[in-house]
């Protein structure tokens, strides 16, 4: 029909004239069932003309005015829906991941956090179950999981043998994930993994390349590149993944000196430890990061890191996302659950963010996103599986482009897309 045609002309003055063509004969007509006194009939079609006047006006702004569609797209990951992406987005991604955040699965009746929000244990299985299933079938090339793959309350559960009970549940958690076999899963692991095993038994379970540093210590930190479909020139992803828990209290041993500075980090900014080291209570701002539920990277690790991204840099085709447990920048999450030296850390990034497109973490429960005003790095927290009830499933797809990112989100995980403007590859 005429007035879908998308290569008319759209002036103000044509619209008119065709609205004028197709509304004076329906008035013609209206008078004419008045003067016979059919007032049913001439209502109806009163009706008519209304609907379409403003049906016409409606499809012409739309037509006239694509830009603005385009720009609320990219106003902020909180505006954009996985739906009206599509709208932007008719060409394929050089590649796609999957990724899933704090799934916590434990084998017990529903609960809540310490400050009394919901939590879904055992439906946080059949979550990841359904996400992995739909990964299959999207066929992506990689699935990234963010750690706390069960919950700390796994060793609340009575069994009948003297086995660990996080043993049966991390292992059930492996076999939903298990449907996806495309790819590899690439896991980090965070502070609930801690609260159930040590780190040898994390290794083995979820087949992390721990490196074991000169004092003895084992920590996780790796890369996993993954090469793109259809670019020209090639470019490839480089995952770069961090342990944040590094320094930690957690499952390192009395004698350690990763313990040691743990220890101390939270004597000095602490004022709860060690009675209650979990609390933040007299903490403000970003000092109530310093709680035993996070941790920090070491010197070792600060200096892979910085050896990893000038690798990136110089291999001239590589794009790095950041991959941890917890997040990096405080503008992106609550101040309680920050890495504890996150300064360094984002000082780091922020030297090489002609190559970091973004640092993706999970850890707090509700998300959040930031891009950093200095480097223009993307930091995007996702939402906890854990915390969407049944029917609702939470996860997300990343389509990566040469210049953009989109996260697609499912359940109650937010979308966005990303520009990448600040990287040497875009330009």
């Amino acid at each position: 029909m005429w007035f879908l045609d998308k290569t008319m002309d759209t002036s103000a003055n044509s619209w008119l004239q065709k609205l004028k063509i197709m509304i004076l004969p329906l008035f013609s007509t209206t008078f004419l069932l008045f003067s016979r006194n059919h007032y049913y009939g001439a209502l109806l079609v009163l009706f008519l003309i209304v609907v379409s006047s403003f049906s016409l006006l409606s499809i012409h702004t739309i037509i006239s005015q694509p830009s603005k569609l385009s720009m609320s797209l990219h106003k902020s990951s909180t505006d954009t829906t996985s739906e009206n992406l599509e709208l932007e987005q008719p060409d394929t991604p050089a590649l796609t991941m999957g990724v899933i955040a704090d799934i916590q699965y434990a084998p017990i009746p529903d609960g809540h956090s310490f400050k009394g929000v919901p939590r879904y244990y055992r439906h946080a299985l059949l979550a990841a179950k359904h996400a992995a299933k739909h990964f299959e079938e999207e066929v992506v090339s990689a699935v990234v999981n963010f750690g706390d793959i069960i919950d700390g309350k796994c060793q609340e559960v009575e069994e009948n043998t003297n086995s660990n009970p996080g043993i049966a549940a991390i292992d059930s958690v492996i076999a939903a994930l298990s449907t996806y076999q495309h790819g590899p899963m690439i896991h980090t692991y965070g502070n609930h993994e801690l609260y159930n095993f040590d780190r040898e038994i994390i290794q083995q379970k979820l087949n992390i390349p721990y490196v074991k540093e000169s004092c003895g210590a084992l920590v996780g930190y790796f890369t996993h590149t993954l090469s793109t479909k259809s670019t020209s020139p090639e470019m490839k992803i480089k995952l770069v993944v961090l342990d944040s828990y590094d320094i930690s209290i957690l499952q390192r041993s009395n004698n350690s000196t990763k313990q040691a500075k743990a220890t101390q980090i939270l004597q000095e900014h602490n004022p709860n430890y060690p009675k209650k080291i979990n609390s933040p209570d007299g903490l403000n701002g970003v000092e109530r990061r310093f709680v035993a539920f996070n941790g920090a990277i070491d010197v070792p690790q600060l200096e892979w890191l910085k050896t990893t991204l000038q690798e990136a840099r110089d291999a001239k085709n590589e794009m790095v996302i950041v991959v941890s447990h917890q997040p990096i920048s405080p503008e992106s999450t609550k101040p309680v659950c920050l890495i504890w030296n996150f300064e360094e850390i984002l000082s780091i990034l922020r030297d090489y963010s002609d190559v970091v497109a973004a640092s993706f973490s999970g850890h707090a429960h509700k998300g959040g996103y930031a891009r950093d005003e200095i480097s223009g790095i993307h930091f995007h927290v996702f939402e906890a599986m854990l915390e969407s009830n049944d029917p609702i499933k939470t996860y997300a797809f990343v389509d990566a482009y040469p210049n953009k990112l989109v996260v697609r989100g499912f359940g109650d995980c937010q979308s966005g897309v990303y520009d990448l403007g600040h990287l040497k590859l875009t330009k």
